[in-house]
């Protein structure tokens, strides 16, 4: 009797120590899977977020999105959805599921869309997560974009003192080429000559005489309104050069 209730106490331990066991494996497993995913969105390398894009208005534009996971359960799966294109824009796809983290190419497609700014929305949702909601705008602009700055422009300069003046832009014989009348208010006798960067939204001001022995060289951005150009001008040769902000607004 006495072997036979020490068998039984022996087992039952073993049995104790199991259930105990496999508790707590479940307890942690269900921990594990527990833990909400936490991810960050972007369709800018240098930036979080999703920002603004510009895209001719015949053409196509390509806007990778990272989808980053930073912590949480592994597995979880993150689903894109891209609404509110305007008339003559289309993209592929408009939807898209992975797993964190991946980079989805969005490509959008012109077909003479109305030059303009209109705001989308691209939602990045979870099975067990409230959605997180990006809007940014998508920027029309033309293929020449030299054109959208054609005409009278209004001018400020903060250089050594401040100044206003007004412009006028022309386009040049080559796409994205943009000569400008009174740059700086030096003059009509002025044109200075502007490279555009129509995807990046960049401008270039190349190193070039202007009259009067004035110098002037340069880079900056611009938007669908404003261009914003810092410059560097030498107004007599081997003389002090005076570095300026000239903001256009058209």
């Amino acid at each position: 009797m006495s072997v036979s209730f020490r068998f039984k106490n022996s087992s039952m331990r073993k049995i104790v120590l199991f259930l105990l066991t496999f508790c707590a494996v479940v307890v942690s497993c269900d921990k594990q899977v527990s833990q909400p995913l936490v991810y960050n969105v972007t369709n800018d390398a240098l930036q979080t977020g999703v920002t603004d894009i510009y895209m001719a208005d015949n053409g196509t534009y390509d806007m990778p999105v990272l989808v980053k996971f930073l912590s949480g359960f592994s597995e979880a799966t993150v689903k894109l959805d891209l609404t509110g294109l305007p008339a003559n824009v289309t993209v592929t796809p408009t939807t898209f599921t992975g797993v964190p983290t991946y980079t989805q190419d969005f490509k959008f497609t012109t077909t003479g869309a109305a030059l303009g700014k209109t705001q989308l929305t691209l939602t990045a949702s979870t099975s067990s997560q409230a959605p997180k909601v990006y809007t940014f705008n998508i920027n029309v602009i033309p293929a020449n974009c030299a054109t959208y700055f054609v005409g009278a422009l209004s001018g400020h300069s903060a250089c050594s003192s401040d100044y206003t003046y007004t412009v006028t832009g022309t386009p040049g014989s080559s796409s994205n080429i943009l000569y400008i009348n009174n740059f700086g208010g030096y003059g009509p006798s002025v044109n200075a000559q502007i490279i555009l960067d129509c995807v990046n939204r960049t401008l270039t001001v190349p190193m070039q005489t202007v009259g009067n022995g004035t110098t002037l060289q340069g880079s900056g951005t611009f938007g669908l309104d404003t261009m914003i150009i810092n410059y560097t001008v030498v107004s007599t040769p081997g003389g002090p050069a005076d570095h300026c902000t000239a903001t256009l607004i058209r």
